[in-house]
């Protein structure tokens, strides 16, 4: 892992350009990118990834984005301004559009692969190439990794479109799912459970994706219905 570069936190982040100052890609410098993969990020169809440590990938933005939440008590933790949730450069980048970030952030984030084993056998049944190469993170983008405070965190933005690990989904995570995840994760850390942390929540005011879903008086334990829901993002943080 690379030295972090010891920049003093700033009493108060409150502009993108403040927190881009504390970046620091130790995984993206230090470990070996996949080698059939596009440095430009443009890798969003699903296949096969055999080697490396993670792949590089370009979020899809939503479309039209609105604030929902974001996580106050992790933001004065970090020492963010709770004015920095609904600025705009901020709401961009964490909506999934890193075309316009200040330097030194990157505008290329990255995904990475899992092995699924159970009782220590590997399964490899859901990888549709049917040899595990396919497991990964099909709908999750980090995008930053910082030295805040004397502590990395990384940034992951779920719902941020297709990766190769997408297993042919869509890549999009919806409001309802995202909103429960927010408040488990912070729920957890109340509790004293070690989890993930929630950032940032945002809703498109206009692209909606279908999911299953239960009809009215539906005493079903499965869905039994598809909907259409408003597609979100959510930032989780570790």
């Amino acid at each position: 892992m690379t030295t972090p570069r010891h920049r003093e936190t700033p009493t108060t982040v409150a502009t993108l350009e403040d927190l881009a100052q504390l970046a620091d890609y130790s995984l993206m410098d230090t470990l070996s990118s996949d080698p059939e993969g596009n440095a430009s990020g443009a890798d969003h169809a699903p296949r096969q990834v055999c080697s490396g440590h993670y792949v590089p990938v370009r979020p899809t933005p939503i479309e039209d984005p609105e604030y929902v939440a974001h996580g106050k008590n992790l933001f004065h933790e970090l020492g963010f301004a709770d004015s920095l949730a609904q600025s705009d450069e901020f709401v961009r980048m964490f909506s999934g559009d890193l075309s316009r970030v200040p330097e030194p952030l990157r505008k290329v984030g990255w995904a990475t692969g899992y092995a699924l084993s159970i009782y220590g056998t590997e399964f490899y049944q859901q990888c549709p190439f049917q040899t595990g190469n396919g497991y990964g993170d099909g709908r999750a983008i980090s995008v930053l990794e910082a030295v805040i405070n004397g502590q990395r965190w990384e940034m992951q933005l779920k719902g941020a479109g297709r990766t190769p690990y997408c297993r042919g989904g869509d890549g999009r995570a919806v409001l309802r799912s995202s909103v429960r995840e927010f408040l488990a994760q912070e729920h957890m850390h109340a509790l004293g459970v070690p989890t993930s942390r929630s950032l940032s929540l945002y809703v498109s005011l206009t692209e909606k994706v279908r999911r299953p879903w239960y009809s009215e008086g539906s005493r079903s334990v499965d869905p039994d219905v598809m909907v259409s829901d408003p597609v979100a993002i959510s930032t989780r943080v570790a």
